[in-house]
């Protein structure tokens, strides 16, 4: 069984829980060991993002190939954002349940202008030190 990115008592105390465990039906569970880790960012909540039709067709282009592992991820509803926020919990993948920074590639869907602004606000929020993240501190 695999571990959740969410403890017991978070997933008690939000709004539909379900959003976040992943398991659905046809969700591509793969190995680790693949070659290529792919996140595929939706910057709105798990029942707006699943029922779109891009994201469906690359989720599954993309798990076609036996090299490549593609997870979704869903931006987390009010409740939880301030949960992960307080308790430093970073923003994960539904299939594996790993945080999008043990990704390849993250790649962020945008349909219209309005999700553009979701898009930075999810970046910033899940990575409020991105110098450090990409540039470790080299002493200089």
């Amino acid at each position: 069984m695999r571990k959740l990115a969410l403890r017991d008592e978070i997933l008690l105390s939000i709004e539909k829980p379900a959003r976040y465990i992943g398991n659905e039906v046809n969700a591509v569970m793969k190995s680790r060991d693949v070659d290529i880790r792919f996140a595929m960012c939706f910057p709105d909540v798990y029942e707006i993002g699943m029922s779109h039709l891009g994201i469906q067709i690359l989720y599954d282009m993309f798990n076609k190939r036996e090299d490549t592992w593609c997870e979704r991820v869903y931006s987390p509803w009010t409740d939880l954002d301030a949960v992960m926020h307080k308790e430093h919990i970073p923003l994960f993948a539904l299939e594996s349940q790993d945080p999008i920074k043990d990704f390849d590639f993250l790649g962020k869907i945008i349909i219209f202008f309005i999700i553009f602004w979701r898009n930075i606000d999810v970046l910033y929020q899940h990575f409020t030190d991105f110098g450090s993240f990409r540039y470790p501190d080299d002493g200089s």
